[in-house]
């Protein structure tokens, strides 16, 4: 257990030591709700019925968690060509604890970049339809990351 917190903290680590990275995954969704949702929201409105925004928050959310959890893959690539994965890999632990561990931290890094996105968009004008659902969001976002 204590090889997959290990590597859990580290992936947490690397997340919050790299400032480019949280400020750079905020940049393209705050583009996003700009360009487009308050861009393209009159036009949606005289189209029909709702709020563009209510229309685009839940898919930005949605393309950062995908991002960070394509990020998360890259990161296992950097690890393999640095030599980082060859040691991890020879430690006299199961290899599915390593993978779990990895997975694991990324995960909850995604998760907390997608619930980061979340209070953005609120603070843009999002409100969610029914707010007994953010918990079922929440766990979907664990899936996806």
């Amino acid at each position: 257990m204590s090889c997959i917190y290990i590597l859990w903290i580290r992936q947490l680590k690397r997340y919050i030591r790299s400032r480019s990275r949280i400020v750079s995954s905020l940049g393209q969704p705050v583009l996003y709700l700009v360009a487009l949702g308050f861009g393209f929201g009159p036009i949606f409105q005289k189209a029909g019925e709702g709020s563009y925004l209510q229309f685009l928050a839940p898919g930005v959310v949605g393309m950062t968690i995908l991002f960070t959890a394509m990020f998360n893959g890259i990161e296992l690539l950097w690890d393999k060509q640095f030599g980082f994965l060859k040691e991890t890999m020879v430690a006299p632990v199961p290899r599915v604890l390593i993978m779990l561990g990895r997975t694991l931290g990324g995960t909850t890094v995604a998760v907390v970049q997608g619930l980061i996105v979340v209070i953005v968009c609120t603070l843009a004008g999002f409100r969610p339809v029914n707010w007994a659902m953010i918990p079922a969001a929440i766990a979907f976002m664990v899936l996806i990351g």
